[in-house]
C-alpha cells in the first residue's frame, strides 16, 4: 500500500475516532446530568410559550440525532396559562426526541436543533368568549417581523 494512503487511512481514523469519543462523551454527561439536562431543555422551550410543557422523564437516544445527540422525552404535556379553569391539554405525546447540538451541551447551554414528536394527540379548544388553547404560543414583537414593503400605487 502506498505510504499516502496509509496516513491519510490514519489520519481518517483518528478524526472519527475523536468525533465518536467526543460523541460518546455526550451521552455519558447526559446520562450523569438527566435533571440538569431534563430542566434546560423545558426551560428553553417554555421560553416561546404562555404555558407550560412538562415531561415525566428523559432517556438519550444516541443514534437519532447523530452527529448530534438526541434524548427522548417522555409522557409531555402541553398546557396553556388558563388550563386550570378548562382543564383541556393542547398536546399529550408519548415521546418528544429533541435533537441538541452537542457542544453548546459541553458549554452549560441547551441549544435545540430539531424537534420530533411521536404518538401524540392534539385537542384544540375554544370557549364561547373565542379563547383557545392554541394562544399558547406567543407572537414576536413587532421590532421581529419582518416586513415586507407593499405598494398598492403605482408610480409613473
Amino acid at each position: 500500500m502506498a505510504r499516502w494512503l496509509k496516513i491519510s487511512l490514519r489520519i481518517l481514523s483518528v478524526f472519527v475516532g475523536l468525533i465518536i469519543l467526543t460523541w460518546l462523551a455526550g451521552a455519558f454527561y447526559i446520562n450523569r446530568n438527566k435533571k440538569e439536562v431534563l430542566a434546560s431543555i423545558l426551560e428553553q422551550l417554555n421560553k416561546n410559550l404562555n404555558g407550560k410543557i412538562t415531561a415525566r422523564s428523559m432517556e438519550p437516544t444516541l443514534l437519532k440525532g447523530f452527529p448530534g445527540i438526541s434524548v427522548s422525552l417522555n409522557d409531555v404535556l402541553l398546557r396553556d396559562s388558563l388550563w386550570a379553569q378548562h382543564k383541556h391539554d393542547l398536546l399529550k405525546a408519548q415521546d418528544i426526541d429533541v435533537s441538541l447540538n452537542l457542544f453548546s451541551l459541553f458549554s452549560g447551554n441547551v441549544n435545540i436543533n430539531r424537534i420530533s414528536i411521536n404518538n401524540a394527540s392534539v385537542y384544540i379548544y375554544q370557549d364561547s368568549s373565542g379563547y383557545s388553547n392554541t394562544s399558547i404560543f406567543k407572537s414576536k414583537p413587532a421590532s421581529e417581523k419582518k416586513s415586507s414593503p407593499k405598494s398598492s400605487a403605482l408610480e409613473i
